[in-house]
């Protein structure tokens, strides 16, 4: 895949907000956002209220050593980049439904969830974004048969040395990248 171009347009999958909202010196100021959801949505999870829109999957096998992972062509970054398998949560779909689903879609492999984190913000200086992380094991085979056309993933088995290696060469999703380092126990960080 390569990008085409790039120009501004309307957005059919997500909406785009401006908040106003007053510093604390009492001045307006605007704070521009793009949100999955719609403006009531919006207004209810600014009250305090919870919402998730998909989730993250973390797989391991029985003996865990090594974790499934995805290198997905992300058009944003314009190259491969690395991360777990994620996907958005369908209408009337509970979020583990939505994590079997997806990480079969993603994988070709099944999923048994075990245990997962509550939603957190993916990237809360532009979205309101925020999902699951749903830790359990894997079995099967890898398969890219449940891929859509404009999906171009390929899965593969990480271990410690793997996990090494795409951490200093790749580029690794920032969450996907502490999730590394810590099942692996891993430096957090290379010194300077």
């Amino acid at each position: 895949m390569k990008i085409k171009s790039i120009k501004e347009s309307p957005l059919n999958y997500l909406k785009t907000f401006k908040i106003v909202y007053e510093d604390k010196t009492g001045r307006d100021k605007v704070w521009e956002l793009t949100s999955r959801g719609d403006k009531a949505r919006l207004e209810k999870e600014i009250q305090g209220q919870e919402f998730s829109d998909g989730s993250m999957m973390v797989a391991w096998n029985e003996t865990k050593t090594s974790l499934v992972m995805i290198k997905e062509f992300r058009i944003a970054a314009g190259h491969y980049v690395y991360s777990f398998p994620a996907g958005l949560q369908d209408e009337g779909e509970d979020i583990l439904e939505a994590s079997i689903r997806e990480f079969k879609e993603e994988t070709g492999m099944d999923f048994k969830p075990l245990g997962l984190d509550r939603p957190r913000y993916t990237s809360v200086g532009l979205t309101n974004e925020k999902v699951y992380t749903v830790f359990g094991r894997y079995s099967g085979n890898f398969s890219k048969e449940y891929l859509e056309d404009s999906e171009d993933i390929s899965p593969l088995l990480v271990d410690r040395k793997k996990a090494i290696e795409l951490l200093q060469n790749e580029d690794v999703t920032i969450r996907s990248a502490f999730i590394l380092r810590a099942f692996f126990q891993l430096p957090l960080y290379e010194e300077i």
